[in-house]
């Protein structure tokens, strides 16, 4: 079984410059510290989960801008962030050249950038596809309510094939409303090979961000 991928999605648009955030996040497992980073950021999280097997995050606390914060963060990880469109962010492997390794000090970074390309896709795709679904509809509309799902996405047409709610919004009209938005939505030019299922964790909206459906009426 692939091991599913993480996006938590609290609106779109970039930290602007210069925003910094309150953090106090404890040293744990990384799953849970990239949890609680995307709560108190609102940028998005697409992580590959196999990439976060017994990591540990360092602790975080005080003011900071979210790059700083991020980087302190996984300290020790071996991971490193890439920000991506959208007010998001993915992790790549850091490579470490090994002693006496003559390659270009920045070797590490073109492949861990090129490594990251289909996640900067994936993490565009669904953030386009849940605000057209979501923000469709007033009861769906995000950033009230925090909800986490979990998609199956066929990789031959690109479109959901089965939602479940892992943690229910607090209103079962409002989860079962999201998954009738979400069934067979399509997720045009998603990666065939992204680890499936996908996790989903919606937030509400974050002060000082974008907020999310901004067409919306």
């Amino acid at each position: 079984m692939l091991a599913p991928t993480l996006l938590a999605w609290a609106g779109a648009g970039a930290a602007p410059d210069g925003t910094t955030h309150l953090f106090d996040i404890p040293a744990q497992p990384l799953p849970q510290a990239l949890q609680l980073y995307g709560e108190t950021t609102g940028v998005a999280v697409l992580i590959d989960a196999r990439m976060l097997g017994g990591l540990r995050s360092t602790a975080v606390s005080g003011r900071h801008a979210p790059l700083p914060a991020l980087q302190m963060l996984l300290r020790g990880t071996g991971l490193a962030p890439r920000f991506v469109d959208g007010g998001g962010f993915t992790l790549v492997a850091g490579e470490i050249p090994p002693p006496g390794d003559t390659a270009p000090a920045n070797a590490g970074t073109r492949s861990a950038t090129a490594s990251a390309a289909p996640q900067h896709r994936a993490a565009w795709v669904i953030q386009q596809s849940l605000e057209a679904a979501l923000c469709g509809a007033r009861a769906t509309r995000p950033g009230s309510y925090r909800v986490a799902l979990q998609l199956w996405v066929d990789p031959a047409s690109h479109r959901v094939g089965r939602a479940d709610v892992l943690e229910s919004s607090g209103d079962p009209r409002r989860d079962a409303a999201i998954l009738r938005r979400l069934d067979d939505l399509a997720m045009p030019g998603l990666p065939v090979d992204l680890p499936q299922p996908v996790t989903l964790l919606l937030l509400p909206h974050a002060a000082g961000r974008t907020p999310p459906c901004r067409g919306a009426r």
